[in-house]
C-alpha cells in the first residue's frame, strides 16, 4: 500500500465520496475562506458496512472544535479517522463552501532503503515556541511550526496569534493537525495534512521549495533533541545536509536551528505516522498533489 492524497471539492450539503485505501486510517483536512461551517464524515467499509454521519469539525469566526465521534467500527480521534476494518470510501458533507478538501492515507510498508540525497537548504525563519508574554504555554510547537511555514511564504504572524486561531476547544490544545492547515487555508493558501513514506519522499518537497512541518515522537534515540522524550512534537524540516542529516527548525530548541542524524530523525518521524503539514500558494495545488503521491 502507498501513501495517497486525494483532492475533492464537495458541494454544499451534498455527500461526496472519496475513494481510499483500503485503509484503516485517514486524515481529512480542508481549506476555506468561510468564517463558519461544519463538516461530517460517513465511512464505508470493505465488508459492506456504512457508518452513521459523524461530526468531524465545527468552526466559527472565533471558535473551533473537533467532533471526536465514533460508531461501531470507526472512530475519530481528534483529527484521525481510525477503523477496526478496511475502509474503501469516506463520505464528506459540509454546510459551507470549501476551496479544497484533502484526504490522506498512510503507507503501512517499510521505508525505502536509505540512499544519498542531494543537499538542499531552505531559508525558513526560525521561531521559538516559548513566548515571554505567555510563560505558562509550553505546548505551542504546532502553531510555531505553522508560523514558520507561513513566514517562509512571506506571511509573518506572531505565534500567539496563530495559536489562538488553531486552538481546538474540544481537544483543549493547538496540536490538531487539520486545524493548523485549515487556518492556512483561511489566508488563501493550499495546505494539507499528508502522509509521506520517508525522508527521501520529504526531500522531493524540499527540492521543489516546499518546507514541511513534521510530527515526531520518541522515547530516546534522538541525539541532540531539547526534550528527553515526546509523545508528539512538531518541527520544520528545512533541508538535508551533505552528510544526509536533517536540517530542522525545532521550536523547542534554544537555538531553534538544529541538525539531527538522518536515521534517528526518520525513525522518530515515522514512529508518529509519517505525518507532514504542507503549505503552498494556491496555484501550486497540483504540485502538492504530485509530490504527495509521487
Amino acid at each position: 500500500m502507498f501513501c495517497m492524497l486525494s483532492l475533492a471539492r464537495p458541494q454544499v450539503g451534498e455527500e461526496l465520496l472519496v475513494r481510499v485505501g483500503p485503509t484503516r486510517e485517514a486524515v481529512v483536512s480542508w481549506n476555506t475562506r468561510e468564517l463558519e461551517g461544519a463538516i461530517e464524515l460517513r465511512v464505508n467499509a470493505g465488508d459492506g458496512r456504512t457508518s452513521a454521519w459523524l461530526p468531524y469539525v465545527r468552526f466559527e469566526a472565533d471558535a473551533r472544535q473537533s467532533g471526536s465521534a465514533r460508531d461501531s467500527f470507526v472512530r475519530i480521534d481528534t483529527d484521525i479517522v481510525r477503523a477496526d476494518v478496511d475502509l474503501v470510501t469516506i463520505g464528506v458533507r459540509s454546510t459551507g463552501s470549501l476551496d479544497a478538501l484533502f484526504v490522506s492515507t498512510p503507507d503501512y510498508g517499510a521505508p525505502s532503503p536509505i540512499v544519498a540525497l542531494p543537499a538542499v537548504a531552505l531559508d525558513v525563519p526560525p521561531y521559538a515556541q516559548y513566548d515571554s508574554k505567555h510563560p505558562d504555554e509550553r505546548g505551542w510547537c504546532a502553531p510555531t511550526a505553522l508560523a514558520m511555514l507561513l513566514a517562509y511564504r512571506d506571511y509573518p504572524l506572531d505565534v500567539p496569534v496563530v495559536a489562538r486561531e488553531v486552538f481546538d476547544a474540544r481537544y483543549g490544545g493547538t496540536g490538531n493537525w487539520a486545524f493548523n492547515v485549515a487556518f492556512a487555508g483561511t489566508l488563501g493558501f493550499r495546505a494539507a495534512v499528508v502522509h509521506l513514506r520517508d525522508l527521501g519522499h520529504a526531500h522531493a518537497f524540499l527540492a521543489d521549495d516546499i518546507p514541511l512541518a513534521l510530527s515526531i515522537a520518541w522515547r530516546d534515540g534522538l541525539p541532540g533533541a531539547p526534550l528527553a522524550h515526546s509523545q508528539g512534537h512538531l518541527v520544520v524540516l528545512r533541508g538535508i545536509d551533505a552528510q544526509g542529516d536533517a536540517l530542522v527548525n525545532d521550536p523547542a530548541a534554544p537555538s531553534v536551528m538544529m541538525t539531527y542524524p538522518r536515521r534517528a530523525f526518520q525513525d522518530a518521524w515515522l514512529a508518529h505516522g509519517g505525518i507532514a503539514l504542507a503549505v503552498v500558494p494556491a496555484p501550486l495545488e497540483s504540485t502538492l498533489l504530485r509530490l504527495a503521491n509521487g
